[in-house]
């Protein structure tokens, strides 16, 4: 018999094998089978007899009861891009995190637990959650909200009751129910963190009740919206920019022609706020200048105006002159005062208007005056406002803040500088006695020295600046109206 012919009536030899190979394997997992059965029967039929003969009967209704009754329902989130789905916490990070609540949240001197569903007005300290989700090696779902809210948060089976806490800018908010998530949105950018207790009561009586701990955040990271307080200003003038939605420590760029290096801090709960100060040597005209913060930009056309600054011819006794406006002087003045440029507090400490440093104080120099000395054919501009003021007569602080400087030298004699927040600084020359030292904290009115006529001064008088960095701006316009609007409320 041939090869082909033994094929034609039994198949290949190999693919018997095979056949039977494959009926073995078969016969021994159905054996396996039957014995896991026959050992969980026994387990079973063990358990059952021991609780009955132990008296604990109601163990098996629990049992029963637990493999009755449904798993936790998920937390649904639907965002604009991206549906989530949280579970619930394990037990035993769920016990952490409630044992953390109680712990922080106080109200009354009282401890308030997770379950409880009392109000709580505050989280002592919210860094301290989030170290608590980092020890648990929890990383808890989070939705990104870029524009307005657009999220769902509900829960596929409505539990019977539930608490929600969330945590925002060491701030908690209470509520019973998934609205207060799905409407929160802050005023200001930031992470808050939402956990969610719910309870399902048990739908049959062969089932029991359920409850779990959710736990997820919402980061508001909305474009920065920027404002100024004008768009057509004076040289010598300060422009201040304002940013809502702007987060400490994120870049800003700037595109403009004017000489613009804006550093934005914080300026109440809500507010960014950065100081640029228009030197009065800037050309008038109409200067572009675009900011932009992550993917927002926003453009201002802001016009310099043309204004005619003041002339003024002073003759100086030519004693005084060669005394106090040396090469020697200058550099004394450049070494001592320029490292104190870059000194500036992180908070803006000046409020309102301006007060006057020696009221009723008649004007002798406006700011930005060009000034012609004896006959000399060159000039300079008049970098503040002079004042006149008898020797002796009380120099007070035009706002409050911190003493930079507080030292005698010999171009502007007894000086003092004063540090207001943000590198706004207010600066006072000539005077006859200083009454405060470096590091004093000092407010509006205080009486800082008495003025006099020492240093480059042609007579008794006081000499005040107003500076951001390295760039004087006109004090008057800080006596005749506030430098900044009120922080949002």
């Amino acid at each position: 018999m041939t090869m082909n012919e033994r094929g034609l009536q039994g198949g290949p030899p190999r693919q018997k094998l095979k056949r039977r190979a494959g009926s073995r394997s078969r016969r021994r997992l159905a054996k396996y089978f039957r014995l896991l059965i026959l050992m969980f029967s026994l387990f079973l039929c063990t358990f059952i007899v021991s609780s009955l003969l132990s008296g604990n009967a109601h163990r098996l209704g629990q049992v029963f009861r637990n493999i009755a009754t449904p798993g936790l329902p998920k937390l649904v989130i639907q965002d604009a891009q991206y549906l989530h789905k949280v579970s619930a916490l394990s037990r035993k990070n769920a016990q952490a995190l409630c044992d953390h609540l109680s712990t922080n949240c106080q109200e009354n001197q009282g401890i308030v637990a997770l379950n409880t569903g009392n109000s709580v007005t505050e989280l002592q300290n919210q860094s301290s959650f989030q170290k608590l989700l980092t020890k648990i090696n929890y990383n808890p779902e989070t939705l990104q909200i870029k524009q307005g809210l657009s999220q769902k948060v509900e829960f596929a089976s409505a539990p019977s009751t539930m608490n929600v806490l969330m945590f925002f800018n060491g701030q908690t908010i209470t509520a019973q129910s998934l609205e207060s998530i799905n409407s929160f949105l802050p005023e200001s950018d930031g992470t808050c963190y939402v956990v969610v207790e719910a309870l399902w009561k048990a739908a049959k009586s062969w089932q029991q009740d359920r409850s779990g701990v959710y736990c997820f955040a919402i980061k508001f990271d909305r474009p920065a919206v920027f404002s100024l307080n004008t768009e057509s200003i004076d040289p010598g003038e300060l422009l201040v920019f304002y940013a809502e939605y702007l987060s400490p420590g994120e870049a800003v760029s700037v595109q403009s022609n004017l000489p613009l290096n804006l550093q934005f801090a914080p300026y109440g709960q809500k507010q960014m706020i950065a100081l640029a100060p228009i030197s009065y040597d800037i050309r008038p005209g109409v200067y572009s200048t675009t900011l932009t913060a992550g993917e927002t930009s926003q453009t201002f056309d802001i016009t310099v105006k043309d204004k005619e600054f003041a002339v003024q011819y002073v003759t100086m006794d030519p004693q005084i002159l060669s005394e106090t406006r040396t090469e020697e002087t200058n550099k004394e003045f450049q070494e001592k005062i320029t490292p104190i440029l870059s000194e500036q507090l992180p908070q803006l400490l000046w409020q309102g208007k301006a007060s006057l440093p020696v009221p009723e104080g008649k004007v002798l120099t406006l700011f930005g005056s060009r000034r012609y000395v004896n006959d000399d054919a060159n000039s300079y501009r008049h970098s503040g406002l002079d004042l006149a003021a008898p020797i002796g007569t009380e120099v007070r602080a035009v706002n409050d803040g911190k003493v930079l400087f507080a030292e005698f030298l010999a171009y502007t004699g007894n000086t003092i500088i004063i540090e207001h927040g943000l590198g706004l600084k207010s600066w006072y020359y000539h005077m006859d006695e200083l009454r405060v030292n470096v590091g004093d904290s000092v407010k509006k009115d205080d009486v800082i020295g008495l003025s006099g006529q020492t240093g480059f001064a042609a007579e008794p008088h006081l000499h005040l600046n107003l500076s951001i960095g390295d760039t004087y701006i006109n004090p008057v316009t800080a006596f005749n109206a506030p430098l900044f609007t009120d922080p949002l409320p």
